[in-house]
């Protein structure tokens, strides 16, 4: 019960003081807790299982432990889940809606919350968000040529001297921190349902495209969150910042200078991406990339606020590709 307690006020559970009195509660007559769900049973009786059905069996448990709330049972078999719950919402650590959002949340037990509220859902309401699958796919040359293509001290042999004018080191601008870039809401909207059985399925399921707009330097910016890509944390390192080999190819863009760039590593073949009120991403400057782009590494200074990484992140998922986070604190 401790740990069920503690996993609600991290969440910052919109009904934390009802629920904390009703899981205190030693009413004889009350109903036993670990009789109400079969979800509450296996929690509170130990029954619990490792592996991906966990952090739903917890957050079940939770709801059934809030009398006031109307939600459904979260299930594993659709872990791109999230839901409202009093302008509330929470996400499945696997949506790509709460990996997007993760900057301004806490991710615990595999929920990431609280987060912003989506308007176009009802004030308590499941929901399930069409994600597809990245669009980069890493080759198995790819992976054993991994360690030559990114060592720092640039390719093979090594030596016992490095000459000093084939390094350069790279700095980020603390300076001059963009100060235009905010989150405007969070917007859902269901996929249509025809006549086929698949997509009346689908429809059941309460299938959302997510997308985030953003308001930047006074217009709005619609990016659809399309693909489920991965954001991988960077191992930390110390005694940074650490020179670079000059062969090494890459772009430093600021943050606010994210929407300018599309295609990046050649990936033309996105559909209209427009969504919603606002500006649409066709609006933005079509920038061409030399044929390098494969090999090239976009790095995006996105420092500042939380709204900055959610805009990169954002713009990663748009466009499918996985991006790698690193701290200036952690690692440089």
């Amino acid at each position: 019960m401790k740990a069920l307690r503690k996993f609600a006020r991290a969440m910052k559970w919109p009904n934390l003081a009802k629920v904390d009195e009703f899981i205190r509660s030693k009413d004889d007559e009350a109903r036993k807790l670990e009789n109400r769900t079969s979800d509450t049973m296996s929690y509170f009786s130990g029954v619990i299982l490792p592996g991906q059905t966990l952090p739903f069996l917890l957050m079940n448990t939770l709801v059934d432990c809030d009398r006031d709330s109307k939600l459904g049972t979260l299930t594993h078999i659709h872990p791109q889940c999230g839901f409202q719950y009093r302008s509330t919402t929470y996400w499945s650590s696997t949506c790509i809606v709460g990996k997007v959002l993760a900057p301004q949340c806490r991710e615990i037990a595999g929920w990431i919350g609280p987060a912003i509220s989506a308007p176009d859902l009802e004030r308590v309401q499941i929901v399930n968000i069409r994600q597809r699958r990245p669009r980069q796919q890493v080759s198995p040359n790819e992976v054993k040529s991994m360690t030559v293509r990114s060592d720092p001290l640039g390719p093979p042999p090594p030596t016992q001297s490095y000459p000093v004018k084939e390094y350069q080191l790279v700095l980020p601008d603390l300076e001059d921190i963009p100060n235009t870039v905010r989150i405007e809401k969070l917007a859902l909207k269901p996929v249509l349902s025809e006549t086929t059985p698949k997509e009346k399925s689908l429809a059941d399921l309460r299938l959302y495209d997510a997308c985030i707009q953003f308001a930047i330097d006074g217009s709005s910016w619609p990016l659809r969150l399309s693909f489920d890509v991965s954001y991988i944390c960077a191992y930390p390192c110390a005694g940074g910042p650490h020179p670079l080999f000059y062969d090494y190819v890459y772009k430093a863009v600021k943050i606010n200078e994210i929407l300018t760039i599309q295609d990046w590593g050649a990936l033309s073949d996105v559909t209209n991406i427009s969504f919603g009120a606002g500006n649409s991403s066709e609006q933005i400057s079509n920038t061409k990339r030399g044929e390098n782009d494969t090999e090239r590494v976009l790095v995006i200074e996105a420092f500042g606020v939380p709204d900055y990484e959610v805009l990169a992140r954002a713009w990663a998922s748009h466009w499918g590709l996985s991006a790698i986070v690193a701290s200036l604190h952690k690692t440089w």
